[in-house]
Formats: structure tokens, C-alpha cells, sequence
């Protein structure tokens, strides 16, 4: 089996090797606290769905240790509020109400203006409601920003990670994959979900747009083509893979490195039983081709609007961290899948990976295929909603259940 010695940096000395990925499912890498706790998260996400989402509202914050959802409001919260309470008590769930500074609507109207300066490389409202959170541009030395609302700068930056190894048809999302431009190597990423065509049911695979053209191509690890690029959007750094087949699976375990340098990896395909939108304090997982399945993951903020040029903006993003401290993704994972564990080993669909903060603090040593050659990891990652990536390309998340 051939493979192809990649021209970018990202794809490292260590990954010249030729293997297959080994498919017998052996220890699963989730911990059953962590699906645990991501059961009782979707219990709390179906009383925050009863709740009337204007006005004041301003967030959400979803605490699954405590089995609470707290709810941040300006003023005072609608009637809405108190029966999803009372639904939830009688469910042993608790729903806390929080007077927030500013309502969602404000906050979301004032990163509109401040994306628009150009001065900011990220925006982002906070769930409670008490102002914006704010990063500088590259080169650009910003401690305040001039706002009618109370402004958080951070420092650092972010970073596209761009860049297990010979998937077949029909295709799993968390595999490896290269993009090429009449037979030329571009870099080396991941696939993030199996997907379905709402206008004419044919499958499809789902990437990062920061991975390739509209019409370039993609291959595996050992040179076999999956297919080319149909549909791109950079708003929400999606694209649409044209292939012949695709499964509702994604790979969990090992990353390639294993694979290439030990006798066996453990990895295996698990189920996607649908796809929902992220709240604040949600519990994630990651399963990049180059990192490997990583769990103790957090979202933090939601509907973040992040920069990598003047005319390559990424909304709605999801920015998270692993509350262990370790790396949650780094370059090479780009657009592999973000999801939630759930019992009987099955995933729901959360986004696909988009960026790594290079803040010096939040830089970590690299899971799966080592730091060097171009690639960094970062316990800090962004992603984008998965409702908005599939409402750009008119589609939906392939699933187990009935579609």
C-alpha cells in the first residue's frame, strides 16, 4: 500500500509509514462518568428548549454535576421560565434564574459592529449576559476596546488547524484525508460527519472549508480517492465532500500515529443518533485523525465570531477547553468531528473543528502524532454550531435512526 509523502509541513516524518486502520473495537476510550454526565446535559437541553429565547434573555450555562440549568435574563424572565422549572424539579433537574447586565440581543448587535471595525480578530458575547469577550489581531497591541457595552479583551490569537489513515467507502467521519489540486498534495485534515442531501438523499461527508477549494479533491492515507469538494462555505468553515458512500460512524480511539508506529490500534466506528446545538457548560469530545479521541472538553462560549483575514470571517463558533488541562485538538484535526458521548455507544453531532488558540498559555503538548514540522495543540479550540453548518449547505447529519 502506497502512501503519499505530503508536501505540507503538518504531515510529519512519522506518519511515512504504510498501515491500515485495525477496526476491531476493543476498551471504549469514553469514560462512563463523562457519558454519564452528558445524558443528564441533554436532559437539561430539552427543559432550556421550553424556554422562550427573547426579550431579555441572555444565555444559558449548563451545570451537569449539579444537574442545573441556569438561565441569565434582563429584567424579568416570562412565565416560560417558571414552568420550565417546574418540569424540571419534577425531574430532578433545577432550573436557577440569574439577572444578567445586558439581554443576547444587545450583546449580539454590538459584536456585529465591533467584527465590523476590523480591530478584532474574535467576538464574542458572554452567556451571562455581563458583556463581550474580545481578541486582538495579530500584530495588533489592543488592551480596550471603545464599546457601549462592558468589553473583556484576551490575548493570544487563533490559528486554522489545518492539516485514521485509509478509510473505505462508505466513509466515517474522524478520518484521515488529503486534499490535492491536479494531483498535487495541499495538507492533511480530518472528515467530520456522515451527511444526507435533503434535495436529493445522496450521501456526503463533512470537513472543514479551510481544508480545501470548491473542486479540489480528497484521498486517504494510502492514495484512494473519497471525493471532491461540491459545496464550500467559509462563514461557517464547512464544506460538502462528493463521495460514492458514506456511514453514520465516526472513528473513536487511537490516531494515526498509532496506527503507524505500533502493531495494532485501537479504534472502532460508533453510531451518530442525530445532531444538536451546543449550550455553555456542555461536556465534548474530539476524535481528530492526528490527535486521537480526547474527551474533558467544555464549551465556554457560544456564538463567537472569529477573523483569519479581513474577509474570512467564521461565525456562530463554539469555543472550548479541556478542563484537564491537556490538549483538546491541534493542527491536522481540522475538521474532524465535535460530539457528545451518549450510552449504548452512540454520538450526537456537535460541530467539526476550526481553530486552536496560540496563546502561549493555552499551547499543550501535542495527543497522538507529535508537536513539530507545523504542527502545535492547544487545550483551547473553536468550532462552529452544527445547526449552522448544515443550514448553509442543505443538508442534515447522516444517522442510525430513521431518516
Amino acid at each position: 500500500m502506497k502512501k503519499r509523502l505530503t508536501a505540507l509541513a503538518t504531515v510529519t516524518a512519522a506518519l511515512l509509514v504504510p498501515a491500515t486502520p485495525a477496526l476491531a473495537q476493543q476498551n471504549n476510550p469514553i469514560p462512563a462518568g463523562v457519558i454519564a454526565l452528558m445524558e443528564t446535559q441533554n436532559d437539561l437541553h430539552r427543559i432550556a428548549d421550553k424556554i422562550e429565547k427573547s426579550g431579555g434573555f441572555s444565555g444559558f450555562h449548563v451545570d451537569a454535576g449539579t444537574k442545573t440549568l441556569n438561565v441569565h435574563w434582563k429584567g424579568k424572565a416570562p412565565a416560560t421560565v417558571d414552568a420550565a422549572a417546574t418540569a424540571a424539579k419534577a425531574q430532578g433537574l433545577t432550573v436557577k434564574v440569574h439577572q444578567a447586565k445586558y439581554s443576547k440581543a444587545e450583546l449580539d448587535a454590538e459584536a456585529t459592529r465591533l467584527v465590523k471595525t476590523g480591530a478584532f480578530q474574535a467576538v464574542a458575547a458572554k452567556h451571562d449576559g455581563s458583556g463581550l469577550t474580545v481578541t486582538g489581531k495579530s500584530g495588533a497591541a489592543r488592551t480596550t476596546a471603545q464599546s457601549t457595552v462592558a468589553v473583556q479583551t484576551q490575548s493570544g490569537g487563533w490559528e486554522l488547524a489545518a492539516s485514521r489513515l485509509s478509510d473505505t467507502a462508505p466513509f466515517k467521519g474522524g478520518a484521515y484525508v488529503e486534499n490535492y489540486v491536479t494531483g498535487q498534495p495541499q495538507g492533511a485534515c480530518t472528515t467530520g460527519f456522515a451527511m444526507i442531501s435533503n434535495a436529493t438523499n445522496a450521501p456526503k461527508l463533512l470537513t472543514a472549508a479551510h481544508c480545501g477549494d470548491l473542486g479540489s479533491g480528497y484521498s486517504t492515507g494510502s492514495e484512494d480517492p473519497v471525493g471532491y469538494v461540491e459545496s464550500r462555505s467559509v462563514p461557517s468553515d464547512s464544506a460538502i465532500i462528493h463521495v460514492t458512500g458514506a456511514q453514520p460512524k465516526v472513528w473513536i480511539g487511537d490516531s494515526v500515529q498509532t496506527e503507524l508506529t505500533q502493531p495494532t490500534a485501537n479504534q472502532y466506528g460508533l453510531d451518530v443518533i442525530g445532531a444538536t446545538t451546543t449550550l455553555p457548560g456542555d461536556w465534548l469530545c474530539t476524535s481528530g485523525a492526528f490527535s486521537g479521541t480526547i474527551c474533558e472538553i467544555q464549551a465556554v462560549t457560544t456564538g463567537m465570531t472569529v477573523c483569519f483575514t479581513p474577509t474570512e470571517c467564521v461565525y456562530n463558533l463554539v469555543e472550548a477547553l479541556h478542563r484537564g488541562g491537556y490538549s483538546a485538538g491541534g493542527n491536522g484535526d481540522s475538521g474532524g468531528p465535535v460530539f457528545s458521548a451518549h450510552p449504548g455507544d452512540q454520538l450526537m453531532a456537535r460541530g467539526t473543528l476550526t481553530a486552536i488558540s496560540t496563546n502561549p498559555a493555552d499551547v499543550r503538548q501535542c495527543s497522538g502524532v507529535p508537536a513539530g514540522n507545523g504542527r502545535q495543540c492547544s487545550q483551547r479550540i473553536v468550532f462552529p454550531d452544527i445547526t449552522t453548518q448544515t443550514a448553509q449547505h442543505g443538508v442534515r447529519v447522516m444517522t442510525t435512526q430513521a431518516q
